[in-house]
């Protein structure tokens, strides 16, 4: 990547992640959100066409939080593939067009919000993902009698 290309991409995230005042600080020195906004940033610097985001707003102010899932819609609307696992299942539902749920290390369910609510009669992800967790125990117990 050219050096001015670097700098421009370094200007562009600090004003997305509003890390201008602490740039130059050591990561030492930096709170845990500063810490997860550096960790984003270097993982995007380069603008690859795959992203990964592990819990991205997690200890993240609300604007700054609201700025990575902006950015992400970005990403998504620019051909980009975005893989992305978080708790917060509003930030899935706003986010995601595919879901994978995961509970204990086991798939419980694939697809779109949409199907899950279509399937479940349910308007909630946090709902959904407890049904389908409760399906899986209920599955067990039968697996277990047989």
């Amino acid at each position: 990547m050219p050096d001015d290309l670097i700098v421009e991409r370094i200007n562009s995230l600090s004003d997305l992640l509003d890390m201008h005042q602490f740039l130059d600080k050591k990561i030492d020195f930096l709170s845990t959100g500063m810490k997860q906004k550096v960790s984003i940033a270097r993982s995007i610097v380069h603008d690859p066409p795959v992203m990964i985001f592990d819990e991205p707003t997690s200890g993240l102010d609300i604007l700054t939080a609201k700025n990575i899932v902006d950015f992400i819609h970005k990403c998504k609307a620019d051909g980009k593939c975005v893989l992305f696992s978080t708790h917060i299942m509003r930030e899935a539902e706003r986010i995601a067009d595919r879901i994978i749920m995961i509970h204990e290390g086991a798939v419980l369910a694939d697809g779109s919000w949409q199907q899950f609510r279509d399937l479940t009669s349910l308007h909630d992800l946090d709902d959904i993902f407890i049904y389908f967790v409760n399906k899986a125990k209920e599955e067990e117990v039968v697996d277990e009698a047989e």
